[in-house]
């Protein structure tokens, strides 16, 4: 219940740029149903309604955006094809335009109140809980968006979100489905299994010459080496500048009042212990007075003075933080529902609220302790200021002077040359493809992708990476290659007598696995074959790996089917060179005893499920109705 209750905690510049990105979103991700672009200049025609090419870019970017700010560092090139965000950012596009069109269609508005109290309850637009139209218009102009452009997109948006709760509040999920999730999830196996690992078995096999040769023909793009390049770079770090960088008191005062209410202000927080009293699902008005009665009584011994954490343990149908006293820790606004949040800001240190409604039921909060919001003096955080402009100021000191060195080349001057001016040197690289990583330097893509995109002896524009910039010169290119038979032979024998042996230690397998169906027992088949029984120890069917022997998402699906009866499987399988036979050894239902304690949660899981399916289902049917054009050249030369 706690993690329906809270919203996803994150820092207030982090929440700024997220909703920069939302904005993005909703705005353009949405397109413009009044457009009269033509259709060349459009990415895709929904109904006579054109998405346009402009439109898609935007959305393309703020979704590429979002990945970056998940990814960080570890996102690739490779992955971000990979995700196929083209396709998914028309996709969107389309979605948005369908259901938009459908609202309307069906008589859907959005009045003005409905809109500004929308706005009003988003939080990046708060300050101390309340609106602020100053920081509104701030954090607007800072995305450039103007004020009609955002509300028209969240005028949208709620417009979107109205037909989807159209379309998916009649779905609900029993106590029997929500059961037989349980029941699914949370069943348990335990196998016995044989291994036969092939590295056993390399010594009986031969490969001869013409084997080898007819491999290699029918194989032979599996050996290709990669086009690789050498390169020289000269570094930039940001740290052989600090000594240049300057900082006046005046400076540090102004990032300091630029960002006292994002960086140096502490906000007001809460330590509360709460009661929840859950409404039954499809509850009746009478139902609903019955627990109002039972939280009234309850409500009633706190005050008298029962120990509130004792009375939220016999109590409290939050599952989360029942056995915990209710204990919900400190909490800043934003992060709980609205009614709950306003109650327990309005309480001092050690009071007990009234009965407080919210879509979970009725709470009772006790607050136990009250932290007021708290400003940071200047003179607290100005050595962190101090250190972060240097860090900035030396970064734009380096990325001057690498663009003044490469203006020097560009007149003719030499890398070498420039590097002893500066005070730095040349480093040459080793031959590396894309994917490689640099001595000293680690894997640096912006580098090697500089590198490729460059011919021999010309020098890249400054490109960061890390806390460095660079210029970057290649050397000499390699191109891809298939290499001679000759030159691999060792390798292709190598990869034949592997496949073979696997070949063999599977072959083997599914011949014990015949003795077993023919036995019954695996531990006479292992006995005769000299092979040890191992068990795997108890899992459930979350994810495709099975504990020692492997990632075999179809053995775990057909182990599953196994019964005492019937303990074998169809087939033996082959896991990372080593075949298995496996057996079950005994089936754990779920603990149904367990069920009551998450009942609750099993079924808000199975709604929301069943909820998206819906709500796919009925996008599917809108994409079926609708004449839909996709100007597929125009989305494979749009700019990624």
């Amino acid at each position: 219940m706690l993690d329906f209750m809270r919203k996803r905690k994150q820092g207030r510049t982090i929440q700024v740029l997220f909703l920069v990105i939302i904005l993005v979103f909703i705005f353009f991700g949405f397109g413009n149903p009044f457009s009269d672009d033509p259709v060349p200049n459009s990415i895709a025609v929904v109904e006579g309604e054109s998405i346009a090419l402009s439109d898609f870019q935007r959305t393309y970017e703020s979704m590429k955006s979002s990945y970056r700010e998940a990814y960080k560092e570890r996102l690739t090139p490779e992955m971000l094809e990979s995700f196929n965000l083209k396709q998914q950012t028309v996709d969107q596009l389309i979605n948005a335009t369908l259901v938009q069109r459908e609202a309307l269609r069906m008589g859907f508005t959005v009045g003005d109140d409905e809109l500004r109290d929308s706005i009003r309850d988003i939080s990046v637009f708060q300050e101390g809980g309340t609106f602020d139209q100053a920081r509104y218009q701030r954090i607007l102009t800072s995305a450039r968006i103007t004020t009609g452009e955002f509300e028209e997109g969240q005028r949208k948006d709620l417009l979107r979100k109205k037909i989807e709760r159209f379309v998916s509040d009649a779905v609900t999920a029993t106590t029997e489905e929500a059961l037989e999730l349980f029941r699914f999830n949370n069943e348990k196996l335990n196998l016995t299994f044989l291994k036969i690992p092939s590295a056993d078995l390399l010594s009986t096999v031969t490969v001869a010459k013409e084997e080898s040769e007819a491999y290699y023909k029918t194989h032979n793009e599996s050996f290709r080496v990669p086009e690789r390049i050498r390169f020289a770079y000269l570094a930039y770090p940001d740290g052989h500048f600090e000594s240049n960088a300057q900082v006046l008191p005046a400076d540090e005062e102004t990032f300091y009042n630029d960002h006292k209410t994002d960086r140096f202000t502490t906000p007001a927080e809460v330590h509360a212990r709460h009661i929840l009293f859950s409404y039954p699902n499809n509850g009746t008005a009478e139902d609903k007075a019955k627990v109002r009665e039972t939280a009234t009584g309850v409500l009633t011994r706190a005050r008298a003075g029962e120990d509130f954490a004792t009375l939220a343990t016999a109590h409290s149908q939050d599952t989360g933080t029942a056995p915990k006293g209710g204990d919900l820790g400190f909490f800043p606004r934003g992060l709980m529902v609205k009614p709950f949040e306003e109650a327990a800001f309005n309480l001092s240190a050690g009071a007990i609220s009234d009965l407080v409604e919210s879509q979970f039921g009725l709470h009772i909060i006790k607050a136990e302790e009250v932290h007021a919001e708290r400003e940071r003096p200047l003179d607290e955080v100005r050595a962190e200021i101090h250190q972060e402009l240097i860090r900035e100021r030396a970064r734009d000191l380096a990325h001057d002077q690498a663009t003044l060195d490469h203006g020097k080349i560009q007149a003719g001057a030499k890398l070498a040359d420039v590097a002893q001016s500066a005070g730095l040197t040349v480093v040459d690289s080793p031959l590396v493809g894309r994917e490689e990583s640099l001595p000293d330097l680690g894997r640096q893509p912006e580098l090697t992708n500089a590198a490729f995109g460059l011919a021999i002896d010309q020098v890249s524009d400054p490109v960061q990476a890390g806390e460095a910039w660079y210029l970057v010169s290649p050397r000499e290119r390699v191109e891809a290659k298939i290499p001679d038979f000759t030159e691999v032979a060792g390798e292709v024998e190598k990869r034949i007598r592997a496949e073979k042996a696997e070949q063999l230690a599977k072959t083997k397998a599914e011949a014990l696995l015949t003795q077993a169906k023919e036995k019954k027992d695996i531990v006479a088949v292992a006995t005769a074959a000299k092979l040890e029984v191992e068990e795997s120890g108890l899992f459930s069917r979350q994810g495709s790996y099975i504990p020692k022997i492997g990632n075999l998402p179809d053995l775990k699906k057909e182990a599953f089917r196994l019964t005492p009866e019937s303990p074998l499987p169809s087939q033996a399988y082959l896991w990372s060179g080593s075949a298995f036979v496996v057996m079950l050894k005994e089936k754990i239902p779920a603990p149904t005893t367990e069920f009551e304690k998450q009942k609750e949660q099993m079924q808000k899981e199975l709604q929301q499920r069943k909820q998206s399916a819906v709500l796919e289902d009925f996008l599917n049917t809108l994409k079926k109705q609708a004449t839909i054009t996709v100007n597929q050249e125009a989305l494979l030369n749009a700019p990624s």
